[in-house]
């Protein structure tokens, strides 16, 4: 491939995935509502790892265990309606959740009323928590949500804004760095990697794409990535790619390629 289709290739690679990062920084920054959406049931799963332990004292505590046997002396209707609610508080966590998260107009704010009334159901239906207990609850679920989104809201502006940097530095370089056009094609190609992970995460929204880039291996590991092809940028930018070339160059023989690049 010749240098100069090397260069547009790098050009048109690092200005799509500019334009993608800084799409997606806006998009966090000016439309809250959206990515709440967009990542409220992994916020809630976080929620739900926090109070899980709540919800199932509350249960399987010993007040709801002796209530129920209570009413099993009295009525074994009213010991299986009882039952039930236990069951269903502890089995129905996530949407309890949610209902208390659409009542505090966190999310799903239209319907608020509609929510705020099946918290209200499991407090009268389950005979199981008081209004204090239910109050302190609703507050761990608030509090920790907000924690959780302000949480996932930085680290995803970090990782598009710091990469839409990356990508603009890369973009600036393959227009005005020509000669550097083969040094700076594995860059392209790296952050390139980066993009698509972006654009799979905003197409698919999958949970499981969020927990990866939520978690702080990832964002550590990404960091490294994100400062290992900045020194080679720089080095590209201002040192005539010696470093450059010797890393790629080394790492070239060790796959047993005769490719050499050379300082330019």
């Amino acid at each position: 491939m010749k240098l100069a289709h090397i260069r547009l290739v790098n050009i048109v690679l690092t200005f799509v995935g500019a334009a993608v990062f800084t799409s997606l920084f806006l998009y966090i920054t000016l439309a809250p509502a959206d990515f709440d959406q967009r990542t409220r049931d992994f916020a809630i799963s976080q929620v739900r790892g926090e109070v899980d332990e709540q919800l199932g004292n509350i249960a399987q505590s010993d007040s709801a265990e002796r209530l129920s046997e209570f009413a099993g002396g009295i009525s074994s209707r009213l010991q299986s309606r009882i039952d039930t609610a236990r069951n269903s508080l502890d089995a129905g966590a996530d949407q309890f959740i949610a209902d208390i998260l659409a009542a505090a107009c966190k999310l799903d704010c239209e319907r608020r009323d509609q929510a705020a009334a099946a918290v209200r159901d499991i407090l009268k239906s389950s005979i199981l928590l008081n209004q204090g207990a239910l109050d302190r609850l609703q507050s761990l679920v608030v509090g920790k949500y907000d924690e959780v989104m302000d949480e996932l809201r930085l680290d995803l502006r970090i990782f598009t804004g710091s990469s839409a940097v990356a990508l603009i530095f890369a973009f600036l370089l393959s227009i005005f760095r020509g000669r550097a056009a083969a040094h700076l094609l594995p860059i392209s190609l790296c952050l390139t990697a980066a993009t698509v992970i972006a654009v799979l995460w905003y197409a698919l929204g999958q949970d499981w794409m969020t927990t990866i880039l939520f978690s702080s291996y990832w964002g550590w590991s990404y960091s490294i990535f994100l400062g290992a092809l900045s020194v080679l940028m720089v080095d590209i930018a201002a040192n005539k790619a010696r470093v450059s070339s010797f890393v790629m160059n080394g790492i070239s023989g060790v796959f047993g390629s005769t490719f050499t690049l050379l300082p330019c």
